[in-house]
C-alpha cells in the first residue's frame, strides 16, 4: 500500500468527487481517473460506487478510513524521521487551508520554483495550519482570517502579511432554480455548507445568524470542509452554496451557477500569510520574501 494511493483515497472520500479530488491532488482530472483506476486494479476490487452523486466510498472501504488516516500520518512521520525524501530539509514547506491549496499553493509554488527552489506542499484546517507553524512542522501558512479579528495572541505567535480578500458567495447551478423557487414556495432551502467545527462553517452559522430568513426553513443536505467539493455538489444542484469568487470565475460567466444573494448574505475574509517569529528559518525567511516581491502591491 503505498502513502499516494492512502491520499488518493482519502481526497475523493474527502471532496466527493474525482474531479475536486484531482484538484487538490494537483492533478488533470484525467490523469487522476486513471489513477484511481490503477488503484484499484493493483488491489483487486472497485473502491467507490461511481453510481451515486456525490460519489461514494464502497462499505468496506469507508470502515478503513480511519486506518487509512492513521497511515498516512505514521508513514510521513516515517519519512520525515529518517529522511526519506532526499533533501527534504532543505524544501520551503508550506502549509494551506483547504480551499486555499487550490486557489493559493500552486501561485506560491510557482514563484519559488522559478528561483530553483523546492516546495512541500500540504493542505489542512485552519487550526492544522496554526499548529503547524507553531511546532515548526512548516515553515509559512496561508490561511482565511476574518477582517479586524486579530488577536493579541496571534501577534505574539506569528509574523503576518495580508495577501488579499476574497469574497465567499453564496450560489446555485442556474439549471436548479426552478427547483429552488419551489424550495422558497415550501419555505425549504437546500444548503451545502462547512462543518461546524470548521472555521469556514463557523463563519457561515454567524453571518446567517445575522440575517434572519422570517419563515424561511433552510435544511444542510451535504457539507464539506473543501471548497472544491462544495463547488461540485453546487454543480450538481444540490443546493446553494458559499464559494470564494476566484474560484467560481467562469462558472458564473458561463452562466452555469447563479447568485443567490438576493436570499442569503456574502461575506469577505482576509487572505493572510503567517510565520512564527520566534523560529525564523532561512527557508521560511526566503519563501517570506518571495511572497512580499511577488504578491504584495509595491
Amino acid at each position: 500500500m503505498r502513502l499516494e494511493w492512502i491520499d488518493d483515497i482519502l481526497a475523493v472520500h474527502d471532496t466527493g468527487s474525482l474531479r475536486a479530488a484531482a484538484d487538490i491532488r494537483f492533478l488533470t482530472a484525467s490523469a487522476f481517473t486513471r489513477r484511481i483506476k490503477a488503484v484499484e486494479e493493483a488491489l483487486g476490487g472497485e473502491l467507490f460506487d461511481r453510481n451515486n452523486k456525490p460519489l461514494t466510498l464502497r462499505p468496506h472501504v469507508l470502515e478503513a478510513i480511519p486506518e487509512l488516516r492513521d497511515a498516512a500520518a505514521s508513514l510521513r512521520g516515517i519519512q520525515s524521521q529518517l529522511g526519506a525524501l532526499k533533501g527534504q530539509q532543505k524544501r520551503t514547506r508550506l502549509i494551506c487551508q483547504h480551499t486555499l491549496s487550490v486557489l493559493w499553493a500552486p501561485k506560491v509554488t510557482r514563484v519559488l520554483s522559478e528561483t530553483g527552489k523546492s516546495v512541500r506542499v500540504r493542505s489542512g484546517s485552519r487550526d492544522e495550519c496554526l499548529l503547524s507553524i507553531i511546532k515548526s512542522d512548516a515553515d509559512v501558512a496561508i490561511v482565511y482570517e476574518e477582517p479586524d479579528t486579530v488577536t493579541a495572541e496571534a501577534n505574539d505567535l506569528f509574523d503576518r502579511m495580508l495577501l488579499g480578500q476574497e469574497e465567499f458567495m453564496p450560489v446555485m447551478a442556474a439549471g436548479g432554480a426552478d427547483k429552488l423557487a419551489r424550495a422558497i414556495e415550501a419555505q425549504q432551502i437546500p444548503l451545502v455548507t462547512y462543518p461546524r467545527n470548521l472555521f469556514l462553517g463557523e463563519v457561515l452559522e454567524r453571518v446567517l445568524s445575522t440575517r434572519p430568513l422570517k419563515d424561511m426553513k433552510v435544511t444542510t443536505v451535504a457539507e464539506s470542509g473543501l471548497g472544491p467539493a462544495v463547488l461540485e455538489f453546487v454543480r450538481e444542484g444540490i443546493g446553494v452554496g458559499w464559494l470564494p469568487t476566484s474560484m467560481i470565475t467562469n462558472e458564473l460567466e458561463d452562466g452555469e451557477f447563479k447568485a443567490a444573494t438576493d436570499i442569503f448574505p456574502s461575506f469577505d475574509l482576509n487572505i493572510v500569510a503567517l510565520k512564527s517569529n520566534r523560529e525564523r528559518t532561512k527557508s521560511g525567511a526566503v519563501v517570506w520574501r518571495e511572497i512580499q516581491e511577488n504578491f504584495i502591491p509595491g
